[in-house]
């Protein structure tokens, strides 16, 4: 990639009428338009073939951060890194607590993968060479991971060349968009809960560095905090999926130190949320859903640790654990309709088949999809 890359397009609102899932159509000739339209896709089934070896996958290495503030706007700095800090649960807090004074992050407009973009012509901006097979966020590599055992979860992705390299963006469909915006009240209660748990599990400056007392003011002052899902810290990162070299991106929730220049992925904590586990099937549905997403979102990233806060009902915290990410599969493993790190694995190798489409510098586009 040695040109400059730029966002591949303006922000734009998906109700608006012209802000469809494809740039704006250029006329090719009728066998490039033909092209144009390629399909990638792959067999899954059947599902024993993913028990072969699996391709390697490198540890992740941060290449460099940045950081949504409150207005959306990219700040390529750490201003919003936040620092983990136990929340207390005696007495249970209420994870509903401000939902009505939230400020909620604008999902109509589509984003694109206009982060990653801006990152990398940072780095080409510091002379830093960077190069890929693929640049996509973490999201979209979770989903493939993820597949083998999530058929009923359809997905579709968008793919546009650009030299040697495949960028992969979300194809936000009116589906997609409306699970965004929450299709009820009570779902929307249940996404704002994870962030209030976040809320309540963070401060903004690394604990060590506070005297007792301001650490007891900042612990104060979270229990207060307005929740405003604009704002965001994102790290970026090189990695390698069997023979594919990966730059992808990937929110991170908080930290458990002060940032070292090396590995800080190594640091970096999710935060996640979860009804209380109060029967076999809770515990058996967690095991095989949540928990492979958990694993798959925080391997991709190379996060060690995962933070999970169970809230009852009502929405009141009572409990809060921590799992290891290296630790998940081989809690699942030789369990009945569990899902297995291996497999998991195996058929992102699908990646070699969007290599092979034709496709054109911001015009062609590949949508990719799973049934």
């Amino acid at each position: 990639m040695s040109e400059e890359i730029q966002p591949l397009s303006k922000k734009r609102r998906l109700s608006d009428s012209s802000a469809d899932t494809e740039p704006e159509k250029t006329k090719l000739p009728r066998k490039e338009a033909k092209m144009q339209r390629a399909i990638a896709s792959f067999a899954l089934h059947p599902l024993s073939k993913y028990r072969r070896a699996c391709p390697t996958y490198k540890e992740p290495h941060e290449l460099l951060s940045f950081s949504y503030d409150n207005t959306r706007s990219i700040q390529m700095d750490d201003r919003e890194l936040k620092y983990y800090y136990k929340p207390c649960i005696s007495p249970p807090p209420s994870l509903f607590t401000g939902f009505s004074e939230q400020v909620r992050r604008d999902h109509t407009i589509n984003e694109h993968i206009d982060g990653l973009t801006t990152a990398l012509s940072h780095l080409h901006a510091r002379s830093l060479k960077v190069e890929a097979d693929f640049v996509m966020y973490r999201g979209m590599l979770t989903r493939i991971f993820v597949t083998p055992f999530s058929l009923r979860e359809a997905w579709s992705m968008n793919a546009t060349r650009i030299g040697k390299t495949v960028f992969i963006e979300d194809n936000v469909t009116e589906d997609k968009l409306a699970e965004r915006l929450g299709s009820s009240e009570t779902h929307r209660r249940m996404m704002y809960s994870g962030y209030k748990f976040e809320a309540l599990s963070v401060i903004d400056a690394p604990p060590e560095s506070l005297t007792p007392e301001q650490l007891q003011s900042k612990l104060s002052e979270r229990l207060n905090t307005i929740v405003d899902t604009n704002s965001e810290y994102c790290s970026v990162f090189r990695t390698k999926l069997g023979s594919h070299s990966i730059i992808s991106g990937a929110e991170v929730d908080c930290t458990d130190r002060s940032k070292p220049a090396e590995f800080p992925n190594r640091f970096y904590r999710e935060l996640k949320t979860s009804r209380i586990l109060d029967s076999e099937k809770a515990h058996m549905s967690f095991n095989r859903f949540k928990l492979l997403k958990f694993w798959a979102q925080s391997f991709i990233a190379g996060i060690p640790v995962v933070t999970v806060g169970f809230r009852d009902d009502e929405g009141r915290l009572v409990q809060v654990r921590d799992f290891k990410t290296r630790e998940m599969p081989r809690m699942v493993r030789d369990k009945p309709r569990m899902w297995e790190a291996n497999r998991a694995l195996t058929p992102s190798t699908g990646l070699s088949l969007i290599l092979a489409l034709p496709m054109y510098s911001c015009v062609a586009w590949a949508n990719v999809r799973h049934f």
